[in-house]
């Protein structure tokens, strides 16, 4: 069992009296690579008294952005910035440096770590994780894919630890997108840290390269009409009891239904190629869907009634796409989509 000294150390620090410091505080030297910027998205289409449903929004959501992107509000996409920060220890999930810390991976801060290594020596770096990343896949390909292309090349580009992601690998052959060091303890000597969080115009830019690249690896495509992705076993339960149903109706209307759990990346984004309409519960599964889909396509989101969110439609903002949502009604064992609404919601975005 490894002692995670630096965690130990900034402990100290805060006993002895000592003011926590933000991590970002320690730089030597800041720059901004993509400014703050203004934009404006468009509606979000949906049936007449669907927000009326809603019970409860995701614990990550907040109404006042819910509605700012349900009704297309011009807003702020904050800047991208970099920052330098000198003899920095990465530590399982976290970086240290003084009495900053900052998670960057998945997992808690501990004394005692039986997964630690012996602490490695690293001259300089680029940090390439995020702690979002690292918990929900759904960030990992929407957030941590663009953030591994801002280190110049040639550099030593970081991960920290993550949940295991099944399709991963897949995705990053397909990308063009080798997999960060990941030394889970080191002290680093010269780190770079980004701050990308925004959906700015750099951004955008990185998720069209990884558009491009996806189709240079897998060639022309015959789209259907639309995908309906089917969410997997992994995360949090949402059950669409209907599906089958559903499943039915999108068929007779030349819908592809990609079963995730039985798909591996490769055939993913092969079905999914250039698919101008992507169909789904909302949840982390939509996001196979970023790179494949068409360029002017659009999202039709199954809201489970209890855990309504529009993180997508910020990407689909972005990327001028097309966004729509059904709110689904509480059901025994989950929840149910209204067919009929499933028909008239596919005629206004089609």
């Amino acid at each position: 069992m490894s002692l995670n000294a630096a965690y130990l150390n900034k402990g100290l620090r805060r006993l002895s009296g000592g003011v926590m410091t933000d991590f970002y505080a320690c730089a030597s030297e800041s720059w901004e690579i993509c400014p703050e910027e203004e934009a404006t998205g468009r509606p979000a289409v949906y049936p007449p008294g669907a927000l009326d449903r809603v019970l409860a929004l995701s614990p990550w959501r907040d109404w006042e952005g819910e509605h700012a992107l349900i009704e297309g509000r011009a807003g702020r996409h904050g800047a991208t910035r970099a920052y330098v920060v000198k003899d920095v220890v990465l530590a399982g999930a976290y970086l240290y440096c003084g009495r900053g810390s900052l998670r960057v991976g998945h997992g808690l801060q501990k004394l005692f770590d039986p997964d630690l290594p012996p602490r490695a020596r690293i001259a300089e770096a680029h940090m390439a994780s995020s702690w979002t990343g690292a918990d929900f896949f759904g960030n990992f390909v929407q957030d941590t894919f663009p953030l591994e292309m801002i280190p110049p090349p040639g550099a030593v580009r970081l991960g920290a630890r993550s949940k295991q992601y099944g399709h991963a690998a897949g995705y990053r052959a397909l990308l063009d997108l080798p997999a960060p060091d990941r030394p889970d303890h080191a002290r680093i000597g010269r780190l770079t840290v980004y701050v990308d969080h925004a959906q700015n115009s750099f951004k955008e830019a990185r998720y069209r390269s990884l558009r491009a690249r996806l189709r240079q690896s897998l060639g022309p495509s015959r789209p259907p009409a639309g995908v309906f992705l089917r969410r997997g076993g992994d995360g949090e339960r949402r059950q669409l009891v209907n599906e089958t149903a559903l499943i039915d109706l999108l068929t007779t209307g030349g819908f592809d239904i990609i079963d995730l759990d039985r798909m591996d990346a490769a055939e993913i984004a092969r079905r999914t190629l250039d698919a101008p309409l992507v169909i789904g519960v909302e949840g982390s599964h939509l996001s196979h869907a970023i790179y494949a889909m068409a360029d002017a396509g659009a999202f039709l989101v199954i809201q489970p009634p209890d855990r309504f969110a529009m993180p997508y439609k910020e990407y689909a903002d972005r990327m001028g796409m097309g966004f729509g949502f059904v709110v689904a009604l509480p059901a025994e064992g989950g929840f149910a989509v209204d067919l009929d609404e499933v028909r008239m919601m596919l005629d206004r975005l089609a």
